[in-house]
């Protein structure tokens, strides 16, 4: 089996995982009360969390460009959004390839290596984890029931099994580095080497940031963009005009850990920890508590707009870079 059909075997894999769990959480919704909610909704809140989403993905390709100077490199601000805009709509289509897919046509354009671009795609991952993990601790705080409830899948098997997972790729981690340094003799080990060296570089830029201020406010600039985004959501629809911030921090968490699997946009997952959410904040269906035909409701509307303006930014940004780079040959 060659390497073309395995790779399309895992994303048809995923993407039935997504689909399957998209036909679980709807498969017994009132889809004639979903539409009534639907036609009711303030679509002037649904644009203005469109608007908001947009400056979420700016911020991210603002805060690239803060990343680039420690390596040396100045590239356009506005090619760095439009790479990133790119990048969420290869994710939408292929899963996870968004991340190399902005970083070659970055590449492209401003001539920055592409494994120093993957080094501060990845640093910016692990600061977004951080983030990520902020955002569930002030929800902690706030909405300690709902998030307890939220998680209460992970009893102590799974909790167990997860560790386990993480030691194994920390293991193994090590011992793929000791093999390189080992073996770096060898041409073909020298050359991954090199690439993974480049990669540390960008790791890197997080330590030599000469505007750490600004990574600073685009990076919270995101997170809040996207809590605001929500409450725009939520003031749309009239069952969930009464939610506040931490509601909306709630949501934003299980969206969050939603996208982390990788089905095309989240497909599914995004769909099922909405709904979950919801559940925990107590809005289950009367004749079946663990679902919530309010909260699928509102995870069609936010990921069918979310997802709408990713496509089109994408092939807006894509069509923008490559004009960007014409215009300097």
């Amino acid at each position: 089996m060659n390497k073309q059909v395995k790779t399309t075997l895992k994303y048809s894999l995923f993407l039935g995982f997504g689909v399957t769990l998209m036909w679980w959480a709807y498969k017994d919704v009132d889809f004639e009360a979903m539409k009534s909610t639907l036609m009711r909704a303030n679509w002037i809140w649904i644009i203005l969390a469109l608007f908001l989403n947009y400056w979420a993905t700016a911020f991210r390709g603002f805060r690239w460009n803060t990343m680039l100077q420690p390596l040396g490199y100045k590239a356009n601000t506005w090619t760095c959004v439009h790479s990133v805009a790119f990048g969420y709509l290869m994710n939408d289509l292929i899963p996870r390839s968004g991340e190399v897919a902005r970083c070659t046509l970055l590449n492209r354009a401003e001539k920055v290596p592409v494994d120093k671009l993957i080094g501060t795609v990845i640093m910016e991952r692990i600061v977004d984890m951080i983030l990520l993990l902020t955002v569930i601790l002030l929800t902690l705080l706030l909405h300690r029931e709902a998030l307890f409830q939220l998680f209460s899948w992970v009893d102590g098997t799974k909790g167990k099994v997860l560790i386990a997972v993480l030691i194994f790729l920390v293991v193994g981690l090590f011992i793929f580095l000791y093999l390189l340094r080992k073996f770096r003799h060898i041409t073909f080990v020298a050359k991954v080497a090199n690439f993974f060296q480049g990669i540390g570089s960008g790791l890197k830029t997080i330590v030599a940031l000469k505007q750490k201020g600004l990574f600073t406010a685009y990076s919270l600039g995101i997170w809040v963009t996207w809590i605001i985004m929500t409450l725009c959501m939520m003031n749309a629809l009239d069952e969930t005009r009464s939610l506040g911030v931490a509601d909306a921090m709630l949501i934003v968490s299980a969206a969050s850990l939603g996208m982390i699997f990788p089905s095309q946009g989240g497909l599914g997952a995004y769909h099922f920890m909405i709904m979950l959410a919801f559940v925990a904040m107590g809005f289950g269906n009367a004749d079946d508590p663990q679902k919530s035909d309010i909260g699928l409701t509102f995870a069609a509307i936010s990921w069918a707009g979310k997802t709408s303006l990713e496509l089109g930014m994408g092939a807006i940004g894509f069509v923008m870079v490559t004009v960007f780079k014409l215009k300097k040959q």
